[in-house]
């Protein structure tokens, strides 16, 4: 069956998921189609964020799976694909901050900026901002970043942002996960009683392939052991 014109609690709605070309994004983007949602996803690389819209419409049965093409880690790109994600969508739902990752050597985007810090706050950050005026024109709009108990280690360091003085890839990941959740507590706050909720969240351990561009010997194992410990993956509840 298709959903084109079928029922389920999320028909008439419109969601972005960010990253969500695999693991737990195209997770989520499966689930919310299924539930009846137009669902657009973002992709570093257009063609694969094509097909993974693709196999998330096949997966739910549900044909209104859109794909937009860019490079969150660079501001301009951020600011390209929220003009077209206003362009494409006159009503925004919900916003799924779901990229992100984690990299083990200090690298420097193309905006001159710290990879992991640029990607994992500085870019959902920008986003949020650039469509919270049609989030705010829903009807009880949601905003949902993931973030990660890893947070519970972080410190911001606003004297070494940029990790230029000292770099540790797991110290930088935890920094860039706690302000996630600084983000999130604050625009809750601004956006109490405007019918848009604002919530973090820690998705748990799961087996993907999390880390994989960039890893360490050690969080390499140290996550696959995890992984392999806990048995969950992307689609599996928590």
């Amino acid at each position: 069956m298709t959903l084109d014109s079928a029922t389920g609690p999320l028909v008439g709605k419109t969601v972005l998921v960010t990253g969500g070309t695999g693991g737990i994004g195209k997770a989520t983007a499966i689930g919310l189609s299924a539930l009846g949602a137009r669902v657009g996803i973002t992709g570093r690389n257009q063609d694969r964020a094509r097909a993974a819209a693709a196999d998330i419409s096949r997966a739910s049965g549900n044909r209104m799976v859109d794909a937009f093409g860019a490079d969150l880690s660079a501001q301009p790109e951020v600011r390209r694909m929220a003009e077209a994600v206003l362009v494409a969508y006159p009503q925004l739902d919900v916003l799924v901050n779901n990229v992100g990752g984690f990299w083990a050597h200090r690298r420097v985007t193309a905006d001159g900026l710290e990879h992991t810090f640029a990607v994992n706050h500085l870019a959902p950050f920008l986003l949020t901002d650039l469509l919270l005026d049609r989030l705010m024109a829903a009807t009880s709009a949601r905003i949902v970043t993931v973030s990660s108990n890893a947070q519970a280690m972080g410190r911001i360091d606003f004297d070494d942002l940029q990790g230029e003085q000292e770099y540790s890839g797991p110290r930088t990941y935890n920094q860039s996960k706690l302000a996630n959740v600084m983000f999130t507590y604050e625009l809750s706050r601004r956006l109490h009683g405007s019918g848009v909720t604002a919530n973090a969240l820690h998705p748990g351990m799961v087996g993907s392939s999390f880390g994989a561009e960039d890893p360490t010997l050690l969080t390499n194992r140290l996550w696959q052991a995890s992984a392999d410990l806990v048995g969950r993956t992307a689609p599996q509840p928590s």
